[in-house]
């Protein structure tokens, strides 16, 4: 089995910590970006299976993070699962149309994120595996 990458990117250093932690005690590798633009770097160097995006940081905003993550071939689009404070219509609207494929609420219950890391990683796998199929490449 591969092991699946994920890349957590907040501004905020205890917010990442915990995640690694978490995250690295559920199997997965995880790499840390503490800004937009530092996070859109290791998602074109790192290819993670997915990315874990703060909506309120300094500099870029994740909903600008996740329009140049779509934007970008080379980042063969992760699926992003977006983290904010505040998840109302338009916060999710928002990050929908940025490109996001899943939202969670701060603060989440780690198991709730957990699934929705996994629901995520299987979907985008579903879809490759469909496109690839269609262009008559192999999965």
């Amino acid at each position: 089995m591969v092991e699946k990458r994920v890349l957590i990117v907040d501004d905020e250093a205890n917010t990442r910590a915990a995640l690694r932690e978490f995250l690295e005690g559920s199997g997965y590798v995880v790499a840390e970006a503490a800004d937009g633009l530092a996070g859109l770097a290791q998602a074109e160097s790192w290819h993670p299976h997915a990315i874990l995006l703060d909506i309120k940081m300094p500099g870029l905003d994740g909903y600008e993070v996740c329009r140049r993550l779509k934007a970008n071939p080379a980042t063969k689009p992760p699926p992003v699962i977006v983290m904010t404070a505040v998840l109302d219509g338009p916060v999710s609207r928002l990050a929908y149309e940025a490109g996001a494929l899943a939202c969670i609420l701060k603060p989440f219950r780690l198991e709730a994120l957990l699934t929705t890391i996994q629901t995520t990683i299987a979907g985008a796998e579903r879809r490759a595996k469909t496109i690839a199929r269609r262009e008559g490449n192999p999965p």
